[in-house]
């Protein structure tokens, strides 16, 4: 696992596209085509990444203390001193009010050297540090406050708390991560994809799925789920699962899964729990699961893909068992001895799953595994 640290503030004009790409990927209108050009931007250079990152993390700042009397002021401060008008013009709204946003994130993440209207004693404070794991790695870290989070495979996580926060914020930006929450008077709240889960003294999973959305599966205790809008008002300090349960929010017990498809109400639905939390112990566990559900899961754990030859009688098959995390070639033989198919390898990191009915259909374009 990679720790990832903040470097130099880039310069204004990524700034804003920054801004605009966190405004864009949290709309209810952001399309696979906008997360791929995304993609394309930030690649392009490190600083865009970094300046995604930091605007991410000055935005969290904003909405933990939006309508404060001091943030008011410093936007109003930032406009007059831009010569910006407080309303947006047709620019601004067509772009999502990005570059506008941008001059506050500035202002918050690169302090003019002289002085403002927030007293130093009250000035926003990110202790923002990001964890990375690969393809196929797990790790486990510790936290300030004696919780713990668990990365599961390709997964990141922000951590956006320090001792003196009055929230403890945590972002999971991709992946899959366990949290390990100790008791604390402080919430506990993890961001992912547009929702909220909060919680005090627990154990749930949080997973971001491109199919169903955020799944929030609670191991035990307690924890809610809202729904995270841009202008919504940031959870009061003090705020426990209860609070937000009467906002509107949904309140999982041990056992129970959340999932929450982009635009669609959540639903509340009872899990396998050795199925949900096996990944921790390296184990992927299967419950009659269709081999198209199973092939996904295994592949999430390795660089070599696997994929499904076009045949329906490939739809019938259903997988029980427990696998290693990451070991193909053990899922591979097991599928092989089982059910009338047969791996081969299309290249070096790609193998087909191909139906066959005798001897003479085993003579296909591509050789099986040895």
């Amino acid at each position: 696992m990679k720790r990832v640290r903040p470097h130099t503030a880039p310069s204004g004009s990524v700034q804003e596209a920054a801004a605009y790409w966190v405004m864009r990927l949290d709309s209810p209108g952001c399309a696979p085509a906008d997360r791929a050009a995304f993609e394309k931007w930030r690649a392009t250079h490190p600083s865009h990444a970094e300046a995604y990152s930091s605007a991410r993390g000055a935005l969290a700042a904003v909405d933990q203390h939006l309508g404060s009397a001091e943030l008011t002021r410093l936007g109003e401060r930032v406009f007059r001193e831009t010569g910006k008008s407080p309303r947006p013009s047709r620019r601004y709204a067509a772009i999502g009010l990005a570059a506008a946003c941008s001059l506050i994130l500035g202002v918050l993440l690169y302090p003019p050297n002289h002085p403002t209207d927030v007293q130093a004693d009250r000035q926003l404070h990110l202790a923002e540090s990001t964890f990375e794991t690969a393809v196929g790695e797990r790790s486990t870290v510790g936290l300030s406050d004696d919780s713990s989070v668990t990365l599961n495979t390709d997964t990141v996580v922000e951590v956006r708390f320090a001792e003196n926060s009055e929230v403890r914020r945590l972002v999971l930006v991709r992946g899959q991560a366990h949290f390990e929450v100790a008791k604390d008077p402080r919430p506990f709240e993890v961001l992912a994809l547009g929702r909220r889960i909060v919680a005090m003294g627990t154990a749930f999973d949080v997973r971001i799925d491109a199919e169903l959305g955020v799944l929030v599966t609670l191991l035990e205790g307690r924890v809610a789920v809202d729904k995270v809008t841009r202008g919504a008002t940031a959870l009061a300090p003090r705020q426990n699962p209860a609070g937000v349960a009467a906002s509107g929010g949904t309140v999982l017990n041990a056992g129970e899964q959340l999932i929450a498809r982009r635009n669609e109400p959540p639903r509340v639905v009872t899990v396998d729990m050795e199925q949900v939390a096996g990944w921790r112990a390296g184990q992927l566990v299967f419950r009659d699961d269709p081999l198209r559900e199973v092939i996904d899961e295994i592949n999430r754990y390795s660089t070599r893909k696997l994929v499904l030859d076009d045949d329906e009688r490939l739809d019938g098959i259903q997988i029980g068992g427990v696998f290693k995390a990451g070991s193909t070639d053990s899922f591979l033989r097991a599928v092989e001895e089982l059910y009338p198919v047969e791996a081969h390898r299309l290249g070096p990191d790609q193998i087909a799953l191909v139906w066959v009915d005798g001897a003479s259909d085993r003579q296909g374009s591509a050789p099986p595994l040895d």
